[in-house]
């Protein structure tokens, strides 16, 4: 028999919310472990004291804010789901009859009245301590990666920096003159012109710059995200955007790593920092002997020949302090990258080449779940907000993660590595690391030798102080 929806509209309806969410729901385990009893005291310097209206409740923006990331929702999708989600009218703590704030609320309020307060900066570090806290961060082995981040701007919104010099024409296209069709009306001026980052600006975000990842690749408007990992547990301990530039990878690692070891006693790391693995792009001398001289071992593949070089002599002495300070830091930096090389044979530095694409894989989660592929918003400030909401998301993931599995013990093992071959060689390697570095002012010692002869560069023979350093 046909059957027939008996179902008719009601003027009264007893819903229990509670009973909605299915307990295994994601948004429940998300909020079983997100801790936000701080944001009211963070902000409070944001509002005025017993004047005006009363404002949103920041809790409930930051909950908000945190769904937009989760379900890769832009402010106005976000507030239409929540009109008619119960999951996310639950997680939020709204019931049906409360209305729901307007997208236009979220976007003042991270734009314009949090924009300096640091709420998400305190947030993404809560997070990273609650990971701290119950064992999944190790904090010995780091990834440093970066990843492109196409701007929310058009190449045709390219300007030529400064005022156009008086008497000059527009550039004319490539299209234009002989036989081809005449330009229509309203077309982009720039066609056929040469685009450069030193002589074009965007005007819809002057803070985006052009870059391409290969030669065969389109050139957009775009920013960059870098990412210090811990390999161990993929959880993200800084994150950063910057601009397009050609230091920015090497510049923005050193950042971060001097900000973790910072306030690394106030995230409560279990470990000090002592190995960094990376790929080419940070294999440069600058950064190289900066993390050696912060005690931390470097697996980074050089930029330079594989070949043990000599230290550079100097025939004749010199008592210009600048000169020597020069030879002094030449000296330095062929250590440091002898130091690099000697590493590519441990067993150690392979390990941590496999494991450096765990960097890629969180970048990819992201891009792909959580509208990190993209920027919503305009500038490098608010393309910063962003990438830490996403960032924040993708650690209490892992924190979830983390906490559901069972027995503890086994989910912590489970954690070290993605096999049990990985785990033995990344922990016999820490050990050996630990156990077989020279305190840093032995491998730096500057070699004793007689400098007589004429001034001039050349390559010495004696062997490196520090090739036993690493085992």
């Amino acid at each position: 028999m046909l059957g027939r929806n008996p179902s008719a509209p009601t003027l009264f309806q007893m819903v229990d919310l509670e009973a909605l969410v299915p307990p295994d729901h994601k948004l429940r385990k998300i909020d079983a472990v997100l801790d936000l009893s701080f944001v009211a005291e963070e902000v409070s310097e944001c509002y005025a004291d017993g004047r005006g209206r009363p404002s949103v409740d920041p809790e409930l923006a930051v909950r908000m804010m945190l769904l937009g990331v989760i379900y890769d929702l832009s402010d106005r999708e976000l507030c239409e789901e929540i009109q008619m989600h119960a999951g996310m009218r639950w997680f939020c703590r709204l019931n049906f009859h409360d209305p729901v704030p307007d997208h236009s609320t979220l976007s003042r309020l991270r734009n314009e009245r949090w924009a300096q307060s640091g709420l998400f900066d305190r947030l993404m570090d809560e997070v990273i301590r609650q990971c701290c806290r119950v064992g999944l961060v190790s904090g010995r082995h780091l990834s440093v990666d970066g990843t492109e981040v196409r701007a929310d701007a058009s190449v045709k919104s390219m300007k030529p920096r400064g005022p156009r010099p008086l008497g000059s024409s527009p550039p004319r296209s490539r299209t234009e003159g002989g036989g081809g069709e005449p330009k229509p009306a309203g077309d982009w001026e720039g066609r056929g012109e040469v685009l450069r980052n030193d002589t074009h600006i965007s005007t819809t975000d002057p803070d985006a710059r052009l870059y391409r990842k290969g030669k065969d690749r389109e050139a957009r408007l775009s920013y960059l995200a870098h990412d210090l990992l811990d390999t161990k547990s993929r959880v993200i301990l800084r994150r950063k955007a910057t601009q397009v530039t050609g230091r920015a990878e090497p510049d923005a690692a050193l950042q971060m790593v001097d900000e973790l070891l910072d306030v690394g006693e106030e995230l409560e790391l279990p470990n000090r920092p002592e190995i960094l693995t990376g790929d080419t792009g940070y294999g440069e001398t600058g950064l190289i002997t900066a993390l050696l001289d912060r005690q931390i071992v470097p697996h980074i593949p050089l930029r330079a020949r594989e070949a043990i070089e000599d230290l550079p002599t100097w025939k004749r002495r010199t008592f210009d302090l600048g000169w020597k300070r020069d030879r002094e830091g030449k000296v330095k930096e062929a250590r440091a990258r002898n130091l690099v090389r000697e590493s590519y044979r441990t067993r150690g530095y392979q390990v941590s080449r496999k494991l450096r694409i765990r960097s890629e894989h969180t970048f990819a989660e992201g891009k792909t779940l959580h509208g990190m592929d993209r920027a919503r918003r305009r500038g490098v400030e608010r393309v910063q907000d962003q990438v830490i909401l996403t960032a924040v998301v993708q650690n209490l993931k892992r924190l979830v993660t983390f906490l559901g599995r069972k027995p503890r013990a086994a989910a912590a093992q489970a954690l070290l590595g993605d096999s049990k071959r990985s785990v033995s060689s990344f922990s016999a390697h820490i050990g050996a690391i630990a156990g077989h570095i020279r305190p840093m002012e032995t491998l730096w010692r500057p070699p004793q030798r007689k400098q007589t002869g004429t001034r001039g560069l050349q390559s010495g023979s004696q062997s490196p102080v520090w090739t036993l350093a690493l085992v």
